[in-house]
């Protein structure tokens, strides 16, 4: 009885001690460029802060000139130490890095362990203009519901390849076993983020792909039409994959 009343109490503190962790604010530093306002915990170093604002002003133009849209002048990128707190401030449980709306940007500190941060960093800028190029093309005023619900079809593995693309995400074809297999993954199967992922792997070769076939106004025409394959180059789902792969079996496994 006695253990059980010992184990209650050691519970109920350490319950309360998170409790209280969970809602101190948390200390953070500020730095300001051009173009983003970084927020970040104080722990972080300065030094990576600064290596990644560097990274994110010098893909500002260029990624906005092959959106062809203006991004954000002035875009909140908030950095976490701990996964807890990027959690809890997005309430992303899977991701390490997201955006919200087209001019905040929210990463955890822990992916770039194993990732280039900086094209981490741009991958996301790339989703927020690719949001904003989206946005831009609707009727003004925006309506927000109305948008929310037509965004939500579109499909992943555009919204995914041109960020891999725009950060030069580029994995060598040669090293995917089943493309040298012939095996080329379709629509639906890039589509799925859960099932191996694989247009994280492809999204640059795809990209690349469409603007050698069709060019950039036609990759901007795509986008504008929520990746429509008919509507944009008149061509199926599977005649897409067949000469995308076709492109990469010339190009890559020769």
């Amino acid at each position: 009885m006695k253990k059980f009343k010992r184990f209650f109490l050691i519970s109920a503190i350490l319950i309360l001690t998170l409790s209280i962790i969970y809602f101190i604010p948390e200390s953070r530093k500020e730095i300001k460029t051009k173009h983003f306002t970084f927020l970040f915990s104080s722990s972080i170093d300065t030094t990576t802060i600064i290596e990644l604002a560097n990274a994110l002003e010098n893909n500002y133009a260029r990624i906005g000139n092959d959106l062809k849209t203006q991004p954000s002048n002035n875009i909140e990128t908030y950095i976490y130490a701990q996964r807890w707190r990027y959690i809890k401030a997005t309430g992303n449980w899977s991701a390490s890095g997201n955006i919200e709306g087209i001019s905040k940007l929210h990463f955890i500190e822990q992916v770039w362990g194993n990732s280039n941060n900086e094209k981490v960093a741009v991958h996301e800028f790339a989703h927020a203009v690719t949001l904003k190029l989206l946005l831009d093309n609707e009727p003004q005023p925006v309506d927000s519901k109305s948008f929310d619900k037509k965004f939500s079809t579109f499909p992943t593995w555009l919204w995914e390849a041109i960020s891999v693309y725009e950060a030069k995400q580029f994995v060598d074809p040669k090293t995917l076993p089943y493309l040298n297999k012939g095996q080329y993954p379709g629509i639906s199967e890039l589509n799925n983020r859960l099932k191996g992922g694989k247009i994280y792997s492809c999204g640059y070769t795809i990209i690349e792909y469409i603007l050698a076939k069709y060019g950039q106004d036609n990759l901007i025409k795509l986008i504008k039409n929520y990746g429509s394959l008919h509507s944009t180059f008149n061509i199926t789902d599977d005649q897409f994959c067949r000469d995308w792969y076709q492109f990469v079996k010339g190009k890559y496994l020769k």
